[in-house]
């Protein structure tokens, strides 16, 4: 989805979409699947930039960091971008941006080219960013009842069940040259 951004007036555009919203359908199955989602989002101009805001919700499945076990996580992401419209600049030109703390909920600066914003990529760059680097099970006690499910010591009779993390390494042989 198009927006030309020279278009918004001074009173900004007002954006809701969900996973029937056809500007928006398939943009994001590679991230959360076929998973319910909202997004929310404001586009005002601010002289020759353009301020997104906004929040997005969703969950995606992922393997705890922890345990190893499939999770659904939550997603929960807020968008507070400037959008600023600018040439190409040369490649041997040097551009200093000021440091940011990634605690800080200042808006993040983004450059286009043009005066068009591909509003479902956008998007979908915002949501990617809102993934957890290490996600964790909710439940704490949970997480630590599946890290130490099986005994350490199994007699050879008994079926061995490991984690399932690690069933795909079941036929792999290592030989030495």
């Amino acid at each position: 989805m198009l927006i030309d951004l020279k278009s918004i007036d001074e009173d900004g555009e007002h954006y809701d979409f969900d996973e029937l919203s056809e500007e928006v359908e398939g943009a994001f199955s590679d991230l959360i699947g076929k998973t319910p989602f909202k997004i929310s989002l404001d586009i005002h101009p601010l002289g020759n930039t353009f301020q997104v805001k906004g929040h997005l919700t969703s969950e995606y499945q992922e393997m705890c960091s922890q345990c190893g076990y499939d999770i659904s996580v939550p997603l929960k992401s807020s968008i507070n971008e400037i959008v600023v419209i600018e040439k190409e600049r040369p490649r041997n030109t040097q551009v200093s941006q000021s440091q940011q703390n990634l605690m800080d909920a200042g808006p993040s600066v983004t450059y286009v080219n043009e005066p068009v914003l591909n509003l479902t990529e956008f998007l979908h760059e915002m949501m990617a960013a809102g993934f957890q680097l290490y996600p964790r099970c909710q439940d704490e006690e949970l997480c630590q009842s599946r890290q130490f499910k099986t005994p350490i010591i199994q007699k050879e009779t008994e079926e061995k069940k490991g984690h399932p993390g690690f069933a795909s390494l079941k036929d792999f042989k290592v030989t030495k040259h």
